[in-house]
């Protein structure tokens, strides 16, 4: 059965989340399960995604984590789920692969990538546009909470509760 993923899980439903990401068939003791068990996780949790989200999920999980889905970074993110635009903050700095605080032009297509899974609307934004739009201290340069305003402006712009 599907689950209205507007409603933040609970402690209990994380914990079962939990426990259904150990029962993959791919899950190991180093944390993780591989892509081909995504569609069952989300299907198992009620995360309806479709075939095109599914298969985008995988490429970017591929590209950006070595095709590794990890369990702490997975129950963090369903923590926030409930809040698309706090889900994709979230994301935005694990993204940020040089730790240094910014969101880069390499980052940030991945960023973009991410962001398009969720809503196809949000195609088409360049990172001049971004740095542009985001860059509130004028330094040239966009910071993860600099990008977080942004991912939440442009959401809401998309209709998206804040």
């Amino acid at each position: 059965m599907p689950r209205d993923i507007s409603v933040p899980l609970t402690e209990e439903e994380l914990e079962e989340a939990k426990a259904i990401f150990q029962s993959m068939p791919t899950y190991n003791e180093e944390g993780y399960f591989l892509p081909q068990d995504l569609k069952l996780f989300c299907d198992t949790v009620g995360y309806e995604r479709t075939p095109e989200q599914i298969a985008a999920y995988i490429e970017y999980w591929d590209k950006n984590f070595g095709g590794k889905i990890q369990l702490a970074e997975t129950m963090e993110t369903l923590n926030v789920l409930h809040n698309t635009p706090m889900a994709i903050c979230h994301q935005a700095a694990a993204l940020d692969k040089d730790g240094d605080g910014f969101i880069s032009a390499d980052e940030f297509v991945e960023l973009v990538e991410l962001m398009v899974i969720h809503d196809p609307r949000l195609k088409g934004v360049s990172f001049a546009k971004f740095v542009e739009e985001a860059d509130t201290n004028l330094d040239g340069k966009v910071s993860i909470d600099e990008c977080g305003i942004w991912v939440q402006n442009r959401f809401q712009q998309l209709g998206y509760a804040k």
